[in-house]
């Protein structure tokens, strides 16, 4: 379809469906051209909207602004706000109906999870005008590289368990010149079939999992790879480090831009396209980096999301380890910039039939168990072996356990033997990085080498 085309049509459906994600990547794209002091000024006028709305109506937040004494003009400095306490999964699946505003904003309210960097389920609330400045901010980010509404796009990913995209998806898919993949469970037939598709339809972007592409490259090739075309991959979802990076471009052709996301806020950080490091998007989050037990390099990420108002997410703590980049940005935007961040590695279970499944495979096995199963770890350490470890949480009991591996031998294959266990808590690995599928067997580690 012509770039044109596409772009009215986007358009269209954005009026017609009533989101104004245009309008707030216009807001994004002047605040480029801002001081860094325009911006910082504005960001916390936002962020004290935020502790207003939270204060007003939401009962978890007022309780914890009244136990310090305090009401929303209180909080003029960051250390003010580091009196609030952080909010962790535990606390929002503990507390998430008291977490939640008595005044949304107009419009449809979505249900949402992650199993995030650690294997533990989380549920939230996110609401539309939220929605649409992530999509905004994501958007302002794909700018950056030349992508807009109709550019080829290919996305080699997840899709729950199951489910077939909607008319309306393939539809718009179509128009917008975009191709979805599954690559969840494909084995090499498969494999050359996906290839077979992206050579006739000519990317010109593909969108996927560090980890899962690296395998798919191996077993396709360097000659498959590179006849696709394509000029640019996003990664997302996992960790990207460099060995990983390099191979990818090498077996492609083409840049690696890596984008780091969370389903609880959205695109966190992306790379510069023409510097170092990767853009915090400071424009819909305040950052804090709060010294990491063990670490002198990186620091843990406690995010607020400035834009949520169906449930605020107040100094959350993600799991995840970053450091911000020193230095003014050479493009002259005013948000500041990520050195490396260090999270939600993840590895690669393959089959004795030569399936693979990604990580994120796993979190939405896991995810319908919610509060009954706290945490997840999956070793593979045999082509025919699963170690599954569990954190059994409320309600748990045999049923729950024959139910999960009657589902895990269902997708994976009979030939795969998995010995589940109970345990308290799983700990961090040796590396002290909290890896929730772990794979020992074959090929090089994705995180193998530097960070």
């Amino acid at each position: 379809m012509h770039p044109v085309i596409s772009k009215a049509f986007d358009r269209a459906i954005a009026w017609k469906s009533g989101r104004h994600f245009h309008a707030r990547l216009r807001e994004f794209q002047e605040m480029e051209t801002w001081s860094a002091e325009t911006f910082q000024r504005w960001q916390w006028e936002r962020l004290r909207d935020l502790l207003d709305h939270a204060y007003r109506s939401v009962p978890y937040w007022r309780e914890r602004m009244k136990e310090l004494g305090a009401k929303p003009e209180d909080f003029r400095t960051p250390a003010h706000l580091a009196q609030l306490p952080t909010t962790t999964k535990e606390i929002i699946n503990a507390n998430r109906e008291a977490m939640v505003s008595t005044q949304p904003p107009v419009g449809r309210v979505t249900h949402k999870s992650t199993g995030g960097s650690t294997g533990r389920n989380v549920w939230f609330y996110v609401d539309m005008d939220t929605h649409d400045r992530r999509r905004a901010a994501g958007r302002l980010f794909e700018l950056w590289d030349g992508v807009v509404p109709g550019t080829p796009m290919v996305s080699l990913w997840g899709a729950s368990l199951e489910t077939e995209p909607s008319r309306a998806s393939r539809v718009y898919d179509r128009v917008t010149n975009r191709l979805f993949l599954s690559v969840y469970g494909v084995g090499d037939e498969e494999l050359s079939s996906h290839f077979d598709r992206m050579e006739r339809f000519r990317p010109e972007v593909i969108v996927t999992y560090p980890s899962i592409l690296r395998h798919i490259a191996r077993r396709m090739g360097r000659e498959r790879c590179r006849r696709i075309g394509a000029r640019l991959i996003y990664t997302s979802a996992e960790a990207l480090y460099p060995s990983v990076r390099e191979e990818l471009e090498e077996s492609f052709g083409a840049k690696v831009r890596n984008r780091y996301a969370a389903r609880e806020f959205g695109m966190i950080a992306g790379d510069c396209p023409k510097g170092e490091g990767l853009y915090l998007a400071e424009m819909r989050m305040f950052f804090e980096f709060l010294p990491a037990l063990g670490e002198d390099s990186l620091s843990e990420m406690v995010i607020t999301d400035l834009d949520a108002r169906a449930m605020p997410m107040i100094r959350y703590r993600i799991d995840d380890l970053g450091t911000p980049l020193a230095g003014a940005d050479p493009a002259g935007r005013p948000w500041r910039r990520l050195a490396a961040v260090d999270g939600r590695s993840m590895d690669v279970v393959v089959t004795p039939e030569g399936k693979a499944f990604g990580g994120t495979f796993f979190t939405l096995i896991f995810r319908p168990y919610d509060q009954s199963i706290l945490q997840f770890q999956v070793i593979q350490d045999a082509e025919d072996h699963l170690d599954l470890r569990i954190v059994p949480g409320e309600g748990y009991d045999q049923e729950h356990r024959e139910q999960l591996l009657a589902v895990l031998r269902e997708q994976l294959g009979e030939r795969i033997r998995i010995d589940l266990s109970e345990h308290e808590e799983i700990p961090p690995l040796a590396s002290g990085k909290r890896r929730f599928v772990v794979s020992t067997i074959g090929g090089a580690r994705a995180d193998e080498g530097a960070r």
